[in-house]
């Protein structure tokens, strides 16, 4: 194949490359745009496929732009920075469209993409960093390259909260003091992974989690250091992960993540539509809280909530929609599998006196007994699942609440619309699909969708702050 090609990507790839086929092989085209017409350089063939690079265009895309990072082209954790907002949500629109016709869901309607209060930069509340060495062997602090694990520095990072940019200089400036090595996991040696930090827009506070594969004194330094340099800082925990693979956390059988304080508290507070949320390390909770806000008060607004539906939160994680529900209704139940979120929620219900109650529990496993206790009483249903969607039985599970409505709330077109295609052969009707682009200048799109169940019985009043489930009421 010739080095240099004239080429028009056809679609978007998943990674948020632009994409086409040459006899059959497919081609991976970074700083490329669907539809138009550019001259690449191929820099690798692989493989099952080729990547190639974007040197020029007579015609360029009126959404083209030149990138507003520096470390765009090493970095890689933005690679949809060359198009401007309008390209960005034409391109995640066009993927969501895409999944939902793979699934014979082509005639579902997919609404505009709504942006958050800071649509280009700051709005990332969670930076993940690496630690390795340069090529003449300095050792480095940053995000991990495109294509590559080697560290990128980002002093400057465009998408992260100010408070985080302030944390990541002390961080990355004291373990380049202290000489901390990476941690090697193929002989054991070294002693740093990763750095986790996690910001706050309430507060600005920001604890920081260091990754290690083996205790050593010097974090407990590095600890001392950098909460005392930078005010932003509120805590410092260590989480050990001696495994050898990339994850950054080593979670136990039942899912859990566990850290030790060494300086400060590891928990976060996040206000969303004036309900407070306690978040912990390796929590799961929204990156970008700014459209978190408009996402859950959207959501919220078309279930249409009364004061006698029950609501019950699947995947409710540190209280999800579950908090936020039970502001608008008489009874909420959260249901997650992980105790330290489920501890997270019951404290945040307790401490505002909200009528939520969260179950610590598998969501499949949960389904059964739950359908039992709330027959015929057609609960209003929230579902918030990982990337991989739904597990298998799921979706009958939920559909044995007979719910009136569900809303489906998913980072990956994909597994939503094969999920969304098991609850319309269920009976369900599925409403619009709207996008929430809380990840600008990647891939990533977040989806509202809400479904109307069957007419059933008739509803009966919502139980309350009563024990649903085989668990413990907050």
């Amino acid at each position: 194949m010739r080095r240099e090609l004239v080429v028009t990507p056809s679609h978007w790839s998943p990674r948020g490359e632009a994409e086409l086929a040459i006899h059959g092989r497919p081609m991976l085209v970074w700083q490329g745009i669907v539809g138009e017409r550019s001259l690449v350089r191929v820099r690798n063939m692989g493989r099952n496929r080729d990547y190639a690079v974007f040197r020029d265009t007579q015609d360029p895309s009126p959404h083209r732009v030149e990138p507003a990072c520096d470390r765009y082209n090493t970095c890689g954790g933005c690679p949809m920075m060359h198009l401007d907002t309008a390209g960005q949500h034409v391109a995640k629109r066009a993927m969501i469209v895409e999944a939902l016709e793979e699934e014979g869901l082509g005639d579902l309607e997919v609404t505009e993409v709504t942006a958050g209060p800071l649509p280009e930069a700051d709005f990332r509340h969670v930076v993940k960093l690496g630690i390795g060495y340069s090529d003449h062997g300095r050792l480095r602090v940053g995000a991990w390259g495109r294509h590559t694990r080697t560290v990128v520095p980002i002093p400057h990072c465009h998408v992260a909260a100010s408070s985080l940019r302030a944390a990541m200089a002390s961080v990355a400036h004291h373990i380049l003091e202290l000489e901390i090595p990476p941690w090697d996991p193929a002989d054991g040696r070294g002693v740093l992974r990763a750095i986790v930090l996690r910001a706050s827009r309430t507060t600005g506070d920001v604890v920081v989690t260091l990754v290690a594969g083996r205790r050593v004194r010097v974090l407990t330094e590095l600890a001392e250091r950098i909460a005392l340099e930078c005010t932003e800082i509120s805590g410092v925990v260590l989480h050990l992960n001696d495994e050898d693979n990339n994850a950054i956390y080593k979670r136990d059988m039942f899912g859990e993540v566990h850290t030790k304080v060494l300086r400060g508290s590891p928990y976060l507070e996040e206000t969303l539509n004036g309900v407070r949320y306690r978040v912990g390390p390796g929590d799961f909770f929204q990156t970008n809280p700014g459209l978190a806000e408009r996402l859950y008060a959207r959501a919220l607004d078309r279930l249409a909530l009364d004061d006698d539906t029950p609501f019950v939160d699947l995947y409710s994680g540190v209280g999800g929609l579950a908090l936020a529900a039970s502001t608008r209704t008489g009874f909420a139940l959260g249901v997650e599998s992980l105790e330290n979120a489920v501890a997270s929620a019951r404290d945040a219900a307790k401490t505002q006196d909200l009528p939520a109650t969260f179950e610590c529990d598998d969501v499949g496993g949960f389904l059964p007994d739950l359908a039992r206790r709330l027959s015929a009483s057609r609960p209003v249903v929230s579902v918030n699942p990982a990337r991989r969607g739904l597990e298998e039985g799921v979706a009958e599970g939920i559909a044995a609440l007979m719910p009136r409505r569900i809303a489906y709330i998913s980072c990956n077109p994909r597994a939503l619309a094969r999920d969304l295609a098991q609850f319309r052969a269920l009976g369900f009707t599925i409403g619009a699909v709207e996008p929430f682009d809380m990840f600008p200048h990647t891939a990533h799109i977040e989806c509202l969708v809400v479904l109307e169940g069957q007419d059933g019985a008739p509803a009966r009043r919502a139980p309350r702050r009563r024990v649903v489930g085989r668990g413990k009421e907050s």
